[in-house]
């Protein structure tokens, strides 16, 4: 007697395969996005950290003498390296980079009002430059302003500037047309 045996096919078929493919892209797609968004909020959360300690740093190194001015004129004349580079080279900050490429820059003695500011390249994202505005740096102490744009928003409410923190339309409207480039006052 003969008896035929059906072979078994073992394996997955081209749909089930397919199937696999797509949920696997499905979620990359999502996993991408997620560390995209983590990221951005990372070097947001970065720049914030970075000019804190910048400003710490600064008043604790100039003692509130940021300016060079002689005695005689109420201009300020910067002389020697900039506030930035004698930052780096006290040993006060590890690095004047901005955590969305670039660098930042710090200056003392641009104005009479002005301690110092820092200043970004136009390398803050529309998203960062919202959550920095929206940023609470203070109101009274070393804070005095941050402008983004055209728009400058402050912690004195006396002068010409809208207050800091500022509303989300507010910081939206500033921070619209892609890279700002952002400057902090401090005094």
């Amino acid at each position: 007697m003969i008896t035929y045996t059906k072979k078994v096919q073992s394996g997955r078929s081209m749909i089930e395969m397919l199937g696999v493919l797509a949920i696997v892209g499905v979620l990359s797609a999502g996993g991408i996005a997620g560390y995209s968004m983590a990221m951005q909020s990372y070097k947001t959360s970065a720049l914030t950290e970075k000019v804190n300690l910048i400003a710490q740093q600064a008043r604790i190194l100039y003692n509130g003498q940021y300016t060079n001015a002689q005695a005689a004129t109420a201009t300020p004349v910067p002389t020697g390296p900039s506030m930035g580079e004698k930052l780096l080279k006290a040993g006060m900050i590890t690095d004047l980079n901005n955590p969305f490429g670039g660098y930042l820059v710090v200056k003392g003695g641009e104005d009479t009002n002005t301690a110092f500011t820092v200043t970004t390249a136009a390398n803050v994202p529309a998203e960062a430059c919202i959550k920095l505005l929206r940023t609470n740096w203070g109101t009274t102490g070393v804070f005095t302003s941050i402008k983004a744009g055209d728009v400058e928003y402050c912690s004195d409410p006396k002068g010409s500037c809208t207050i800091s923190p500022t509303t989300a339309k507010s910081a939206t409207s500033s921070c619209t047309g892609g890279n700002r480039v952002m400057v902090w006052k401090f005094k």
